[in-house]
């Protein structure tokens, strides 16, 4: 197939595509996760068959006596049935029974969509000898053709519907984790629907019927997939633009730890009982980091509230539980005795990590306040005793 898109639309994707595989495979091939891994093999196959499909290519291989231009056409193809095994393995890895056989499993795709890519190319010499697409050419090529590219695209869509629904209907999902798994819902039935309709354009074309459905589905063939790679090449670039800001030090988790620091520092030094990692334990990426940091503050808060006074009536909300908190911390450090023990507001579970950390932030944006407030207090309170 070539594109129809317009050339510098087609282009501009195709540079994008490129500068996006570029440090994704600098940064996201060997040592990376295995998902991150995956998304980065998908866009390679991706962008080779975007750049199979421009005429340009196309040409430029002829006339180097590399490939014809109908061979091009059709290796573009199979290469976009190679760019479905590692999206397949991606979903297929949300289920919780694939690590159990993941490399059994990876083999399996790997190997049969290697197959499956080459018959492709077998049973495309039909149409290449007459010289036109095999999607207008007759007889019983078209239909094995495209029921091997629809089967690759497909069942990526299966899986993406179903574990999409299996995880909204057992709910307890944050808002913007449902809008993630509604929109791979949406992604699963296009990639269905392409999939049912490709056929069927494939069956009206080997019997010679249905030719004005047939040339739409060639026009949108042409057309559509280069806007479908730039939708792609954004989704994987997301993954670089947060590796950048990690390695710039300006991403979430890593401003969460430059908030914190101050309060869990004094926190952890005034709790030396709690358990906390040492070496290369402590080494880790800054979210494994900012989680540490979280639970290390709630264990402390834990041993503080042996120490902890009721929050004071003037001073509400975060300010006042950071007050709390610090009280809290003087007494263990002065030395005086531990009583009943008072659950510190702040030491409230939320419902998950995230909501721990945004409360904890919320608290440390008073810590410094918090701590001249009672240092203040306790010099009035010393100037009263004299």
């Amino acid at each position: 197939m070539t594109t129809s898109a317009p050339a510098p639309i087609a282009w501009a994707v195709l540079g994008f595509s490129m500068t996006a595989l570029m440090f994704r495979l600098l940064w996201f091939s060997v040592g990376a996760r295995p998902s991150e891994r995956l998304i980065t093999y998908g866009l390679l196959f991706g962008t080779a068959a975007g750049l199979l499909r421009e005429r340009v290519v196309q040409d430029w291989l002829a006339q180097m006596g590399v490939f014809s231009v109908a061979f091009t056409r059709q290796l573009s193809a199979a290469v976009m049935v190679v760019m479905f095994a590692p999206l397949l393995l991606l979903v297929a890895s949300w289920s919780e029974r694939t690590p159990a056989h993941a490399a059994r499993l990876s083999r399996l795709v790997w190997g049969a969509v290697c197959v499956s890519a080459a018959l492709m190319l077998v049973v495309g010499t039909h149409s290449r000898e007459l010289g036109d697409y095999i999607d207008r050419t007759e007889g019983w090529q078209t239909p094995v053709y495209f029921a091997i590219f629809s089967a690759w695209c497909g069942v990526p869509g299966v899986l993406m519907v179903a574990t999409s629904i299996k995880e909204l209907r057992a709910g307890h999902l944050r808002p913007l984790h449902r809008l993630t798994y509604l929109m791979i819902v949406i992604v699963g039935i296009w990639a269905l629907e392409e999939a049912l309709l490709i056929v069927v354009s494939s069956l009206c074309a080997a019997t010679g019927t249905g030719s004005a459905y047939v040339e739409f589905r060639v026009r949108a063939n042409e057309n559509n997939y280069t806007y479908m790679l730039g939708g792609g090449a954004l989704v994987a670039a997301a993954g670089v633009a947060t590796e950048f800001m990690r390695r710039l030090r300006i991403d979430p988790a890593s401003r969460a730890i430059r908030q914190l620091t101050p309060m869990w520092e004094e926190l952890v030094r005034a709790c030396p009982e709690i358990p906390r990692p040492t070496g290369q334990a402590a080494a880790r990426s800054p979210r494994r980091r900012m989680h540490r940091m979280t639970v290390e503050i709630r264990d402390s808060l834990l041993v503080l509230g042996r120490y902890a006074e009721p929050v004071a009536d003037d001073v509400a909300g975060p300010a006042g539980e950071a007050i709390q908190m610090v009280r809290a911390l003087h007494r263990k450090q002065s030395g005086a005795a531990a009583g009943q023990y008072r659950r510190l507001q702040a030491s409230a579970p939320g419902s998950d990590i995230v909501d721990e950390t945004r409360a904890l932030r919320r608290i440390a944006n008073h810590w410094h306040e918090a701590r001249n407030h009672v240092h203040a207090t306790l010099l009035l309170d010393g100037d009263r005793a004299k």
